[in-house]
């Protein structure tokens, strides 16, 4: 009879044990989104980086941009010098832009490098868009 017993408290502790495990991966399952994937560009423009506040200014002859960054909670900031065409991925929602270059219009393009809006000119003035269709930015 004791090795009935100690077979049964076995099972009884593993089908626990088991239970709990798939309770705690349901539960962390339910908290992390498949959308929630931080916002890139490549290549890579001049600066990058994180902030609470959102774009405040924008350094003279550069393009800013700002993006939600969900995983991070906050705002991601790029900053663009250099002319070319810059991919983006995981942008989405609203956010802004400043353009202070000297003369340059920048291009928000989407899949068909079509444009997303007006031309943005060199105004130094923070305008704001839905980045949800912008798949390319040309600064320059």
């Amino acid at each position: 009879m004791p090795i009935k017993h100690s077979v049964l408290t076995t099972a009884v502790a593993l089908a626990a044990l088991t239970g709990a495990l798939v309770t705690t991966q349901a539960q962390a399952d339910e908290s992390v989104s498949p959308s929630a994937v931080s916002p890139t560009v490549s290549p890579t423009p001049e600066k990058v980086f994180h902030t609470t506040d959102g774009l405040s200014s924008c350094p003279k002859g550069r393009f800013c941009t700002e993006t939600w960054d969900e995983p991070k909670k906050s705002w991601k900031i790029h900053v663009f010098w250099k002319c070319g065409t810059y991919a983006l991925s995981h942008w989405e929602k609203v956010g802004a832009y400043i353009n202070n270059q000297d003369g340059a219009y920048a291009k928000v393009l989407n899949a068909d490098k079509k444009l997303v809006w007006p031309e943005i000119p060199p105004n130094n003035k923070k305008g704001w868009g839905n980045w949800t269709d912008a798949y390319y930015i040309r600064p320059c």
